[in-house]
């Protein structure tokens, strides 16, 4: 039996610094915005992306990918910090105090909810600042309140 795999093709990426100096960008959610150069929507926060066309500019992605994979990096052994005791034997409370097991859950909790949530906060604060709510904002609260 023969595999076939399914190919995607990887958009073209375009050096923003070969864009030009006036180029237009829009909201992929909201196209009546429009500004000339990068930046975020006013209204929902999304980055804004050049008129041109699909131009690949996907440093917004990899710089979301790299919060995300430091994200898991903490957030795994935070699991096991907060809920190893679930286990049989109680493995956590085996190894750390009660005391000492919050100092760690928080050293663990501080990079994601400060670091790799940055970009939702700046984006909360900007939607309350704008009166214009959206998922960023509630993101933000969630995080915030989740710390």
């Amino acid at each position: 039996m023969e595999h076939s795999c399914h190919h995607h093709k990887k958009p073209q990426t375009i050096d923003p610094e070969k864009l030009p100096k006036d180029a237009t960008y829009i909201c992929p959610m909201h196209p009546e915005v429009r500004q000339i150069g990068p930046g975020d929507c006013p209204k929902c926060g999304m980055a804004l992306e050049p008129l041109l066309g699909d131009d690949g500019d996907d440093s917004e992605y990899k710089d979301m990918l790299k919060r995300f994979l430091w994200a898991a990096v903490f957030t795994v052994p935070l699991v096991f910090v907060a809920m190893g005791d679930l286990l049989p034997g109680q493995p956590v409370s085996a190894l750390l105090s009660a005391g000492i097991r919050g100092y760690v859950e928080l050293l663990l909790a501080l990079p994601v909810c400060l670091w790799s949530a940055w970009p939702f906060y700046t984006r909360a604060i900007d939607s309350v600042r704008t009166r214009n709510l959206n998922m960023f904002t509630l993101i933000g609260l969630g995080v915030s309140v989740a710390l």
